[in-house]
Parts: C-alpha cells; structure tokens; sequence
C-alpha cells in the first residue's frame, strides 16, 4: 500500500464481519481498505471450536 493511496471505505478489524464488510464493498465497486492488528493466517479457531491451546493443555487424552 502507497502512503498517498486512498480509500472510500476503511474497514477496521478482518474477522468474519469485517472481511465480509470489506468483500462486499469492494465487490461493489468501493475501494476499500481492511486493517487488522494480527497477521493472517492465525492460530485461532471461532465458532465454538477447540482452540490450539486447549489441545495441547489436553494433550493426547482428546
């Protein structure tokens, strides 16, 4: 990204909602920008799933 480039849209935060805020926007035609604090992929399950370090704390009794 240039320091002069600019945006219609600027979503913050890449999770389920924001990106597909950002996705639908720019589908449309909006120039969007998505910011998240985290670099993707990540380690981090959503949605009720067991997280990696739920895993490990169980280790091989799962």
């Amino acid at each position: 990204m240039m320091n002069n480039e600019r945006f219609d849209v600027i979503v913050v935060g890449a999770g389920p909602a924001g990106s597909t805020c950002a996705y639908l926007l720019g589908k449309s035609g909006i120039n969007v920008a998505l910011l998240d604090k985290e670099k993707f992929p990540r380690r981090k399950l959503c949605g009720g799933l067991l997280t990696f370090k739920t895993i490990e704390d169980f280790g091989e009794n799962i």
